[in-house]
C-alpha cells in the first residue's frame, strides 16, 4: 500500500476515534512489530528522523524493557483486541513520552494501523495527584 492511500484511509479511521487529528503519531506496522510507514509527527514528537525508525521493531523504542515490552507489543498486535492501550516511547533526547494507542488491522496488506496520542502532560499529572494522595494520610499521621 502506497504512503499516500494508507494516510488518506488511516486519516478517516483517526477522524472518527478523535475529532481533530492534531499532533497524533500514525504508523503502519508489519505483524512482526516493524515500523514500515510514519507521518511526519514522528519526527516532530520524538526527535528521530523518520528514516531512522522505518523497519525498527516498535519495541526498541519503547519506554518498557524486555518481557515486559515484548508482552505491550503481543498485547498491540492482537487482533481480538481493540482496546486503546497506553505505553511510553524514548524521545532522541532520552526522555520518555506516554502515548494512548488505537489501532486498526488490515489482514489484506498484513499490517496494523497504529495511531499515538501524547498523553505525557495527562500522565504526569495523575501522578501528581497519586502522590499527593499518599502524602496527605501520611502528614495526618505524624500530626497525631
Amino acid at each position: 500500500m502506497n504512503g499516500t492511500r494508507f494516510l488518506s484511509r488511516f486519516t478517516g479511521f483517526i477522524r472518527g476515534k478523535r475529532g481533530n487529528p492534531s499532533p497524533v503519531l500514525l504508523g503502519l506496522a508489519g505483524f512482526d512489530g516493524k515500523l514500515k510507514f510514519l507521518n511526519p509527527a514522528w519526527e516532530k514528537i520524538l526527535g528521530y528522523p523518520a528514516q531512522e525508525l522505518l523497519d525498527r521493531p516498535l519495541r526498541e523504542l519503547m519506554q518498557q524493557r524486555g518481557q515486559a515490552a515484548v508482552a505491550l507489543v503481543d498485547r498491540l498486535l492482537a487482533e481480538d483486541s481493540f482496546d486503546p492501550m497506553e505505553f511510553g516511547l524514548r524521545c532522541q533526547d532520552g526522555s520518555f513520552k506516554w502515548f494512548l494507542w488505537h489501532r486498526r488491522f488490515d489482514s489484506e496488506h498484513q499490517a496494523i494501523f497504529i495511531a499515538g496520542y501524547d498523553i505525557t502532560e495527562q500522565k504526569s499529572r495523575d501522578i501528581a495527584s497519586s502522590l499527593r494522595s499518599y502524602e496527605r494520610p501520611k502528614r495526618a499521621d505524624a500530626a497525631v
